[in-house]
């Protein structure tokens, strides 16, 4: 074999290797079962068959902020309104700007048409700084079709177009890590946003941080956790893990670290922040107001 045919199989086992250690990473995490079409747009669930027409719509991400508590995780500690934007989300209005950092624009630019096209992930293209408003509305999701607990879509519309903006849909799952006798049981937000042919699934975890808000903690919801926490791509309920991270981070708008609001007047204030390979494409800023 010469050096050439040699180095191709050697890059054909790393290849594998890389795609076997990807799958056993996503091992035993209940992912949607949903895959996405060719348009995924904001009549997604209803036209997917997925919504469950015998129960009431929810009223926000999570029913119950406090069932994530744990040992190391206060939920009381966090602001009041925080815990109110995640349990009564449909309450609140929201504006947000999108910021492409070097060297993903160019990749940005051009995926651009695409996204709007599919109506899904649909965020500004760089050199848009325009703050941009978002309606929304959470339709609840047929367990025979997504089993996961408590699954509900979370729609997000450009007010201007009725272009979606996000389709995802939002449940959680229960996990134990840690060693056997000293496991400590964890509840994680699961997220699945339906892509053409599969979806792209996102495994949070939550804890506080100090602020300088009398209202109380920040929040952070992030992929940076060891266990299942992580970015995966998911087709049929089976999942690849992406080297990919995000952070959700939420500050008391009266926070002296909190970022400015895009529009202003917001009484919390959130960042989606997104890196690849270890490196920050994205930063959505987000300002969040009853």
């Amino acid at each position: 074999m010469d050096t050439r045919s040699a180095g191709g199989v050697l890059a054909g086992l790393i290849g594998l290797a890389g795609i076997a250690l990807s799958r056993e990473r996503a091992r035993g995490i209940p992912f949607s079962p949903v895959n996405g079409g060719a348009r995924i747009g904001a009549d997604f669930p209803e036209r997917a068959g997925l919504a469950n027409d015998d129960a009431s719509a929810p009223r926000g991400e999570m029913d119950d902020f406090d069932a994530f508590a744990r040992p190391d995780f206060d939920t009381t500690r966090v602001a009041p309104g925080i815990r109110s934007f995640y349990e009564e989300t449909r309450d609140f209005e929201m504006t947000y700007r999108a910021t492409w950092h070097r060297p993903f624009r160019t990749g940005a630019r051009l995926a651009a048409p695409l996204t709007t096209l599919f109506q899904q992930l649909n965020l500004p293209a760089p050199g848009d700084h325009e703050a941009k408003r978002l309606e929304s509305h959470f339709v609840p999701l047929d367990p025979e079709v997504d089993p996961r607990p408590g699954a509900r879509a979370w729609v997000r519309t450009d007010p201007e177009t009725g272009d979606a903006v996000f389709v995802a849909l939002y449940a959680h799952h229960d996990a134990d890590h840690g060693p056997a006798g000293s496991r400590t049981p964890e509840r994680f937000v699961n997220i699945a946003a339906p892509l053409p042919g599969g979806n792209l699934s996102t495994v949070l975890h939550l804890e506080s941080f100090a602020t300088d808000s009398a209202r109380g903690d920040g929040l952070r919801l992030t992929t940076r956790a060891p266990g299942d926490p992580g970015l995966y791509l998911v087709r049929d309920g089976t999942g690849f893990w992406l080297p990919m991270e995000q952070t959700f981070t939420v500050w008391p708008a009266d926070a002296t670290d909190a970022p400015d609001a895009p529009a202003g007047g917001a009484g919390v204030v959130a960042t989606h922040e997104m890196w690849l390979l270890g490196g920050k494409f994205l930063t959505v800023t987000y300002g969040i107001e009853r």
